[in-house]
Protein backbone atom coordinates (compact mmCIF):
# COMPACT_ATOMS: atom_id res chain seq x y z
CA UNK A 1 0.00 0.00 0.00
CA UNK A 2 1.85 3.27 -0.83
CA UNK A 3 0.41 7.08 -0.92
CA UNK A 4 2.13 8.97 -3.82
CA UNK A 5 5.20 6.09 -3.83
CA UNK A 6 5.29 6.16 -0.25
CA UNK A 7 5.14 2.85 1.95
CA UNK A 8 1.20 4.14 3.92
CA UNK A 9 2.34 2.49 7.05
CA UNK A 10 4.97 5.29 7.93
CA UNK A 11 2.56 7.71 7.23
CA UNK A 12 -0.75 6.26 9.18
CA UNK A 13 1.41 5.18 12.58
CA UNK A 14 1.83 9.25 12.77
CA UNK A 15 -1.95 9.64 13.06
CA UNK A 16 -2.45 6.05 15.27
CA UNK A 17 0.32 7.55 17.43
CA UNK A 18 -1.61 10.92 18.24
CA UNK A 19 -5.14 10.50 18.27
CA UNK A 20 -4.82 6.92 20.41
CA UNK A 21 -3.43 8.25 23.68
CA UNK A 22 -5.62 12.01 22.89
CA UNK A 23 -8.59 9.58 22.43
CA UNK A 24 -7.78 7.44 25.49
CA UNK A 25 -6.44 10.23 28.17
CA UNK A 26 -9.75 12.23 26.92
CA UNK A 27 -11.90 9.67 27.71
CA UNK A 28 -10.10 8.81 31.32
CA UNK A 29 -10.97 12.59 31.77
CA UNK A 30 -14.43 12.93 30.58
CA UNK A 31 -15.17 9.93 32.57
CA UNK A 32 -14.68 11.33 35.89
CA UNK A 33 -15.42 14.55 35.43
CA UNK A 34 -18.99 15.47 34.76
CA UNK A 35 -18.49 18.94 33.89
CA UNK A 36 -16.10 18.00 31.07
CA UNK A 37 -18.19 15.15 29.74
CA UNK A 38 -20.99 17.77 29.20
CA UNK A 39 -18.69 20.08 27.62
CA UNK A 40 -16.18 17.56 25.68
CA UNK A 41 -17.42 13.98 25.69
CA UNK A 42 -19.06 13.88 22.14
CA UNK A 43 -15.65 15.53 20.89
CA UNK A 44 -13.64 12.85 22.83
CA UNK A 45 -16.03 9.86 20.86
CA UNK A 46 -14.88 11.45 17.47
CA UNK A 47 -11.46 11.37 18.60
CA UNK A 48 -11.83 7.73 19.30
CA UNK A 49 -13.52 7.22 16.14
CA UNK A 50 -10.75 8.22 14.42
CA UNK A 51 -8.25 6.59 16.47
CA UNK A 52 -9.96 3.16 15.70
CA UNK A 53 -9.84 4.02 12.21
CA UNK A 54 -6.18 4.99 12.06
CA UNK A 55 -5.01 1.78 14.15
CA UNK A 56 -7.20 -0.53 11.86
CA UNK A 57 -5.40 1.24 9.00
CA UNK A 58 -1.80 0.78 10.38
CA UNK A 59 -2.67 -2.83 11.13
CA UNK A 60 -2.92 -3.55 7.73
CA UNK A 61 -0.94 -1.39 6.31
CA UNK A 62 1.99 -2.67 8.46
CA UNK A 63 1.14 -6.34 7.07
CA UNK A 64 1.12 -5.45 3.68
CA UNK A 65 4.81 -3.29 4.62
CA UNK A 66 6.24 -6.63 6.41
CA UNK A 67 4.85 -8.90 3.45
CA UNK A 68 7.11 -6.53 1.08
CA UNK A 69 10.07 -6.37 3.42
CA UNK A 70 10.34 -9.83 5.18
CA UNK A 71 10.35 -10.48 9.02
CA UNK A 72 13.52 -9.98 11.42
CA UNK A 73 12.74 -10.53 15.14
CA UNK A 74 12.19 -7.06 15.55
CA UNK A 75 9.96 -6.45 12.74
CA UNK A 76 7.68 -9.71 14.51
CA UNK A 77 8.01 -8.37 18.32
CA UNK A 78 6.63 -5.00 16.72
CA UNK A 79 4.13 -7.08 14.44
CA UNK A 80 2.33 -8.88 17.66
CA UNK A 81 2.12 -5.62 19.49
CA UNK A 82 0.58 -4.08 16.71
CA UNK A 83 -2.02 -6.83 15.69
CA UNK A 84 -3.34 -6.27 19.14
CA UNK A 85 -4.20 -2.52 18.96
CA UNK A 86 -6.81 -1.94 16.73
CA UNK A 87 -9.20 -4.11 19.85
CA UNK A 88 -8.77 -1.72 22.69
CA UNK A 89 -9.21 1.08 20.14
CA UNK A 90 -12.18 -0.22 18.28
CA UNK A 91 -13.61 -1.17 21.96
CA UNK A 92 -13.33 2.64 23.22
CA UNK A 93 -14.93 4.05 19.95
CA UNK A 94 -18.04 2.06 20.33
CA UNK A 95 -18.14 2.06 24.53
CA UNK A 96 -17.44 5.64 25.01
CA UNK A 97 -20.56 6.51 23.36
CA UNK A 98 -22.47 4.22 24.76
CA UNK A 99 -21.35 5.48 27.95
CA UNK A 100 -22.54 8.65 27.02
CA UNK A 101 -25.86 7.85 25.97
CA UNK A 102 -27.00 5.73 28.95
CA UNK A 103 -25.47 7.84 31.67
CA UNK A 104 -29.35 9.60 32.26
CA UNK A 105 -31.18 6.46 31.98
CA UNK A 106 -29.17 3.77 33.63
CA UNK A 107 -26.87 4.12 36.29
CA UNK A 108 -25.89 0.14 36.41
CA UNK A 109 -25.58 0.83 32.52
CA UNK A 110 -23.35 3.90 33.02
CA UNK A 111 -20.80 2.18 34.91
CA UNK A 112 -20.69 -0.96 33.32
CA UNK A 113 -20.04 1.20 29.56
CA UNK A 114 -17.48 3.47 31.63
CA UNK A 115 -15.62 0.83 32.97
CA UNK A 116 -15.49 -0.80 29.78
CA UNK A 117 -14.44 2.76 28.16
CA UNK A 118 -11.80 2.99 30.67
CA UNK A 119 -10.30 -0.51 30.73
CA UNK A 120 -10.45 -0.19 26.90
CA UNK A 121 -8.34 3.44 27.51
CA UNK A 122 -5.97 2.11 29.40
CA UNK A 123 -5.62 -1.28 27.20
CA UNK A 124 -5.46 1.29 23.92
CA UNK A 125 -2.29 3.45 26.04
CA UNK A 126 -0.38 0.52 26.80
CA UNK A 127 -0.39 -1.50 24.13
CA UNK A 128 0.40 2.05 21.83
CA UNK A 129 3.57 2.53 23.91
CA UNK A 130 4.82 -1.21 23.35
CA UNK A 131 3.84 -0.92 19.56
CA UNK A 132 5.39 2.44 18.94
CA UNK A 133 8.62 1.45 21.20
CA UNK A 134 9.33 -1.82 19.67
CA UNK A 135 8.37 -0.45 15.64
CA UNK A 136 11.03 2.54 16.58
CA UNK A 137 13.40 -0.06 17.81
CA UNK A 138 12.77 -2.22 14.63
CA UNK A 139 13.74 0.93 12.30
CA UNK A 140 16.39 2.56 14.55
CA UNK A 141 17.73 -0.35 16.69
CA UNK A 142 21.23 0.69 17.90
CA UNK A 143 21.10 4.39 16.64
CA UNK A 144 21.79 6.97 19.62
Amino acid sequence: MNVFGLPLHPLVVHAAVVLIPLAALGALVVLVSAKLRDRYGWLTVWFAVAAAGAAVVAKFSGEALAAGLGVGPLVATHESYGELVPYPTVALALFLPAALLVRKRSVAGWWVAAALSALAAVAGLVLVLLTGHSGATAVWGGVG
